[in-house]
């Protein structure tokens, strides 16, 4: 049974001459700022392809993109002029740790083409973070599929929602404490500081908690359970972006507005957001 959302699948076409992830080479120095990118799920009201929102990232003032709507159906010679004439790069994908587990071969293939992004398990279900051996059965299997991808160049990893936050039923610590810990090192944790204020916890707290772990911050602000704007809200994106640049090892910051209903406006704001509260840019590799 797929215990997550799973990734939407990407072709399998020829290879492409595009940028490879950072070598993470962010050093906690308050004078450095995070590169930057955002996943596509905040703009599918566009209705622009993958390709016309990476030329839209680049005149936002974007380093990197996330994907959402690319499949085997894809433009992947479309995607990968965009990567290439913008110098907009494939930060990360959600892709599911089932497929990952099953075929790594094929899923190191299907990425490869676009880069070296890190592969994200997008969400596992409340019932698996309801007690501590299910928690560490899944760290388990994450570890095993960061294995497989680490022999091709690549990481894995899991992206949080608000359960993951809540207490075990059989023990006196949250699912996500017990799972940070049992994951090894190479393990890309994606925290999303909106759903992280919304399971109740300290989105800031979690990243200096995590700091060698936490590679990447999906910078999501929320209020009462439902999405706003990143300026807007219950979290302090401020205070995140500052710990994340000044005490953490994170690779990116990366906005999302879930469907943001004025989706190239948001892409907009979240840049120039980004830009002002993240320090100085580091420009595109």
């Amino acid at each position: 049974m797929l215990r997550g959302i799973g990734a939407l699948g990407l072709g399998a076409a020829g290879m492409g001459s595009v940028q490879a992830r950072p070598d993470q080479a962010n050093s906690g120095s308050a004078a450095e700022s995070v590169p930057t990118s955002a996943q596509f799920y905040s703009f599918t009201q566009s209705g622009l392809s993958t390709a016309e929102l990476i030329y839209e990232m680049e005149a936002a003032g974007y380093d990197y993109f996330e994907p959402f709507t690319i499949s085997d159906d894809s433009d992947v010679d479309a995607i990968t002029d965009a990567i290439d004439e913008t110098g907009v790069g494939m930060s990360s994908a959600h892709q599911g740790l089932d497929e990952t587990l099953d075929d790594p071969e094929a899923v190191a293939e299907r990425y490869l083409q676009y880069g070296e992004p890190a592969l994200i398990e997008p969400y596992i279900g409340p019932d698996t973070w309801s007690t501590e051996s299910s928690v560490l059965d899944l760290a388990h299997d994450v570890n095993t599929a960061a294995d497989h991808m680490a022999d091709h160049g690549l990481e894995f990893g899991y992206h949080n929602h608000n359960h993951e936050f809540q207490q075990l039923d059989d023990a006196d610590e949250t699912g996500y404490d017990v799972f940070a810990e049992a994951v090894e090192d190479h393990v890309h944790l994606q925290l999303d500081v909106g759903w992280v204020e919304t399971g109740g916890a300290n989105p800031t707290e979690y990243i200096s908690r995590y700091k060698d772990k936490i590679s990447s911050i999906h910078m999501k602000n929320m209020e009462d359970g439902g999405f706003v704007e990143i300026d807007e809200g219950d979290v302090n994106m401020k205070a995140v972006a500052n710990v994340a640049r000044a005490a953490a090892d994170v690779d990116y910051l990366i906005y999302e507005y879930d469907r943001a209903p004025q989706p190239i406006e948001s892409m907009n704001i979240g840049g120039e957001f980004l830009g002002r509260w993240n320090g100085p840019r580091r420009g595109r590799n």
